[in-house]
């Protein structure tokens, strides 16, 4: 069944408990997990860019699709993921149909094409792209830029992650510090 991103309220109830994280990398799997939750999203997903910087491999995911998306490699010049590592920018595209840089064959084969789609870079101490962490159809709103500088700053702490796979205390009281602001800036636009 193919899902789209009009479809996705529907389904996104059916599958919060049905799709836990994949990946055996237990800090990245638990990262995109909180990053899914923080943004109410109907699925996440990490890339990492391969060690010739040519494509990225989908190496963590949860929601919608998680299963079939993990181990797909996408070369840096397709998608919104690519997009993100190519230019080491922050994107965010509400209407993922309309934009010719969404790989809308990459999402089918999942079974589930999005609205919406996130995508901020991580990189390592010398600038170069280690990956990128994608949301798809957020249900968090707010005005301006804030989504794109919060998933910014998260992606900024992914590295560590990458380095030494362990979640620590701090790492957790961020996830939870980061849910309470998203919280707090639905509640006042609501």
């Amino acid at each position: 069944m193919l899902l789209t991103g009009e479809r996705r309220g529907r389904h996104l109830a059916s599958t919060r408990m049905e799709t836990p994280p994949v990946r055996g990398d237990e800090g990245l799997s638990r990262s995109v997990s909180a990053v899914r939750q923080l943004f109410d999203a109907a699925a996440c997903s990490c890339a990492l860019a391969n060690p010739d910087g040519s494509s990225l491999s989908f190496a963590a995911a949860e929601g919608i699709g998680a299963g079939a998306i993990i181990g797909v490699e996408v070369p840096v010049d397709r998608g919104l993921v690519g997009w993100a590592a190519m230019s080491g920018q922050p994107v965010g595209v509400s209407d993922v149909r309309a934009d010719p840089r969404f790989a809308r064959d990459i999402a089918e084969r999942t079974g589930y094409v999005p609205t919406t789609i996130l995508a901020a870079p991580f990189f390592d101490s010398a600038w170069d792209v280690l990956g990128v962490i994608e949301v798809l159809d957020p249900g968090v709103t707010a005005p301006g830029n804030w989504a794109l500088d919060v998933l910014g700053t998260l992606a900024a702490m992914f590295p560590p992650l990458l380095a030494t796979n362990v979640v620590t205390p701090a790492d957790l009281r961020l996830a939870q510090l980061g849910r309470r602001v998203s919280e707090l800036v639905q509640a006042h636009h609501e």
